[in-house]
């Protein structure tokens, strides 16, 4: 069976539905805010993906904006992920497009520091406005950060620079951006005087070319700008480490793009070396940022397992799921390792834990663990799956295609035998 990995959408700007689960204003026993919490009112949860673990980390730093420190967090949240998430756990009440507009009787003691954090944009430095960018991001609020910002160029100055980077990071992730982001890392590929930083958006050049247009000449030229910078960047300190290992999954990925697999391993390789020589991270912030790197590189293996040894996949792909097994995308990836095996009922059960997270991620996770299930011999709980998938996405076509086409097969053999369908 070839996996249909997602569905089309009767209307690509269908709002999520909302939940009523009686449960609306008590976080403590809502079952999606037990894993979203940090994205509903950024306080911390055990049960969050890794990425929103750093949520009160920065919020902590944010509180102390005189001493603004750098952010090297790398994942940054999907645009709108919140209003999403608030909608399926029925906490419409949290839901507001303007951080400021929160009703206060729901603002955490961390949301209160956002609101003033944004209320003192005009008068904050740099690096505060940097850290500011990415906090947003994280909350899915890209529209805002950029509306906020507004154009950010390089000038050559290295706190400044570093803050057209955060803030062309958050472009890059907003759909109709991508292109106004990537030539801003081009810009400070050129300009900018510190050469970690020109290396790093180098790799986001590489990383956005290949995920917004594939355009692979663009990204090539990213790559030789970066092979350049790599001999000035230092090879014993924490950061360059860090950085030297993204260019080279990044590289990588373009490899895996033009069907270089030799070369793509080789790059791996070298990413995989640059981690290790992190160590085990000095700090909470520093450990998270380790796991974040070392999910990627797993997950950079995973994709060439699923072109050229399936075989490996469901080993990498539960990898991908113990680094950080509270997220939705990692739960998705486990089940794509499955399914690349035709193991269908392993992949079905990681799917489905995926939709269990709630999203429009968590929607497409229903609908490939009920092909899954079908594929296995299971009609009954792939009718299940596909009822859970259009519950959380109403306008997903194949899933209401698939229900109405059973219940007609279903209503046609009872005729034929002369019974009711069951209510």
């Amino acid at each position: 069976m070839i996996l249909q990995y997602t569905y089309t959408r009767s209307d690509p700007r269908g709002h999520p539905p909302a939940h009523r689960t009686g449960l609306d204003l008590d976080l403590d026993l809502n079952r999606l805010a037990v894993f979203w919490r940090p994205l509903v009112d950024l306080t911390d949860s055990a049960y969050a993906p890794v990425r929103l673990r750093a949520v009160p980390l920065v919020s902590s730093w944010l509180a102390r904006p005189q001493a603004a420190r750098r952010s090297w967090f790398s994942m940054i949240g999907v645009p709108g992920q919140r209003h999403q998430v608030l909608r399926h756990a029925g906490l419409t009440a949290y839901d507001c497009a303007d951080p400021t507009t929160l009703p206060p009787a729901l603002r955490s003691e961390e949301w209160s520091v956002l609101v003033r954090t944004i209320e003192a944009f005009p008068d904050l430095s740099l690096p505060a406005r940097a850290l500011l960018v990415f906090h947003l991001a994280q909350l899915s609020y890209c529209g805002f950060a950029i509306r906020l910002c507004g154009d950010v160029r390089p000038t050559g100055d290295p706190d400044h620079d570093f803050y057209a980077h955060e803030v062309a990071r958050v472009n890059a992730r907003t759909p109709g951006r991508t292109g106004h982001a990537l030539d801003v890392f081009r810009q400070l590929s050129d300009v900018c005087s510190d050469p970690l930083l020109a290396l790093a958006a180098c790799f986001q050049g590489i990383g956005h070319t290949l995920r917004s247009s594939g355009d692979l000449e663009l990204a090539r030229a990213f790559h030789r700008r970066g092979h350049h910078l790599l001999p000035r960047v230092a090879t014993d300190d924490w950061h360059s480490n860090l950085v030297r290992s993204r260019f080279h999954r990044a590289v990588a990925l373009l490899k895996l793009a033009e069907g270089d697999t030799e070369t793509m391993r080789w790059h791996l390789t070298m990413a995989f070396a640059e981690h290790d020589a992190l160590g085990a991270g000095g700090t909470p912030a520093d450990a998270l940022v380790l796991r974040e790197n070392h999910r990627y590189l797993i997950e950079l293996r995973l994709r060439e397992a699923l072109r050229h040894r399936p075989e490996n996949a469901p080993v990498l792909g539960e990898q991908v799921y113990r680094l950080d097994p509270y997220c939705v995308d990692a739960r998705l990836m486990a089940g794509d390792g499955f399914a690349a095996a035709g193991k269908w009922r392993e992949a079905a059960r990681r799917y489905a834990h995926a939709g269990e997270l709630g999203t429009a991620a968590g929607a497409v996770g229903w609908f490939r663990a009920a092909q899954c299930l079908d594929a296995a011999g299971d009609p009954t709980e792939a009718l299940n799956a596909m009822a859970h998938c259009l519950e959380l996405d109403p306008t997903a076509v194949e899933p209401r295609t698939y229900l109405t086409n059973s219940v007609s097969r279903r209503f046609s053999l009872g005729s034929q035998k002369g019974e009711r369908p069951s209510a």
